[in-house]
């Protein structure tokens, strides 16, 4: 007896000729869904897809091990009720071909493929954690102590600027966190340069990517202070003596909180940051008698947040527009000395892998995009070798797509058809 699937179930089963991503809860059948849409896929009688013209990428090899099993298992039952059935024999071959896998292990078969492309070497081997953590120190180490002995002036102020005087430890810890960082880019060094050029732009704060985010996150602050204090002011209805005492204070703070809603909206950087600094608080009249009164707690604790709010944005505004430009030139030549020391870390790393005749996980993923995108002025265009790929699937499936970086999405863009993909 076939399963009972729910009709979105049953939607990601059967919709077809576009690309489709399914969001589940763990636990909710997204497998057991995507067993069943290689099936029917494999069974159709219109337009049957063989079982080595499928790519199904898992998170885990036992995870990829698993929907092997699970189509097997499927196949093997199916030809249990039609022994005789081609197809299907056919199907139950085919799927010992079939690329169902690891992302790391899908990038591992193509570069061994085309290893001469790449000048990689055939036999290249993946290192373990323990060695990775070695091989890195060795490299920074080696960086390090290259700029130490250049003397560069501009090197030893980003130095001063993280190590406040004791160590370097806080500048390595940097360095191999931006470099982890960029490789879930897909183009490491033009992502390096495009924020390297942000910090030479010369516009007004509010109008940089810095000012954009603190004048959003402004908004979101004052927005949520105003709220707090309109519904105080409505609480405080239902007691007529502390309406009295706290009334005019509250409705001060609206206004004072009203006025900065205005300078967010109109983009008046200098004006917010300058009323922030002196927002008033009226004191509260005397309310005698309420002690430990619920409500008069209640105000007082939503007051409180505002104030805590408003205390936030004044040490994020606390200097105008002129200052902020005039630090965010200073910290170009310095930003672009950590990106350079940074690459120049990289570059190292990956000679020393070479050297090994080793790589690691992100090794695979870049050798793979080098294969089959190119960056161009124009944008990212696939590769002869990408479009050779792609022809050889019908329909990608990604399970756990949501564990996939930028640097993995364009792997499957690079080699997908666009109207046959299934992300869950």
């Amino acid at each position: 007896m076939g399963r009972n699937w729910t009709p979105s179930q049953r939607d990601a089963i059967e919709a077809r000729g576009g690309t489709l991503l399914v969001s589940a809860a763990a636990g909710s059948g997204k497998t057991a869904v995507l067993v069943q849409r290689v099936m029917e896929r494999l069974t159709d009688e219109q337009h049957p897809t063989d079982a080595d013209r499928l790519l199904v990428v898992t998170f885990t090899k036992a995870a990829a091990a698993e929907m092997r099993d699970r189509i097997a298992a499927q196949i093997s039952r199916l030809l249990e009720e039609d022994p005789y059935n081609v197809r299907l024999q056919r199907q139950q071959i085919l799927l010992a071909r079939a690329q169902i896998s690891t992302i790391h292990s899908f990038c591992s078969e193509l570069v061994r493929e085309n290893f001469y492309k790449l000048d990689v070497s055939p036999d290249f081997r993946i290192l373990d954690d323990a060695e990775m953590t070695l091989l890195r120190h060795d490299a920074i180490t080696q960086v390090l102590d290259e700029y130490y002995a250049l003397g560069d002036a501009l090197f030893f102020q980003l130095v001063d600027a993280f190590s406040a005087g004791r160590d370097d430890a806080q500048l390595v810890s940097t360095v191999e966190t931006l470099y982890e960082f960029v490789r879930s880019h897909p183009f490491p060094e033009r992502w390096l340069r495009e924020k390297a050029a942000l910090y030479r732009e010369e516009l007004p704060a509010s109008q940089t990517v810095w000012g954009e985010t603190a004048l959003h996150y402004a908004q979101d602050a004052i927005t949520y202070a105003v709220a707090l204090t309109q519904n105080a002011l409505s609480l405080m209805e239902q007691e007529a003596a502390i309406q009295k005492a706290y009334h005019d204070a509250y409705a001060s703070d609206l206004a004072g909180l009203l006025a900065l809603q205005t300078y967010v909206q109109e983009k008046n950087w200098n004006g917010l940051a300058f009323a922030c600094r002196n927002f008033s608080y009226e004191k509260l009249k005397p309310l005698r008698g309420y002690g430990d009164d619920p409500l008069k707690n209640k105000l007082t604790a939503s007051r409180k947040e505002v104030k805590a709010t408003i205390e936030k944005l004044t040490g994020l505004f606390h200097e105008s527009e002129e200052e902020c430009a005039e630090d965010i030139a200073q910290l170009a030549p310095l930003v672009a000395k950590l990106f350079e020391v940074t690459l120049r870390f990289g570059e190292t790393l990956d000679r020393m892998k070479q050297e090994r005749r080793a790589a690691d996980f992100g090794d695979l993923e870049h050798w793979a995009l080098k294969l089959l995108v190119r960056d161009t002025p124009e944008g990212v265009v696939r590769t002869s070798d990408a479009e050779e790929l792609a022809a050889r699937f019908d329909e990608i499936m990604v399970d756990e797509y949501q564990d996939t970086n930028e640097a993995q999405d364009m792997i499957f863009r690079a080699v997908s058809r666009e109207e046959s993909n299934l992300f869950l």
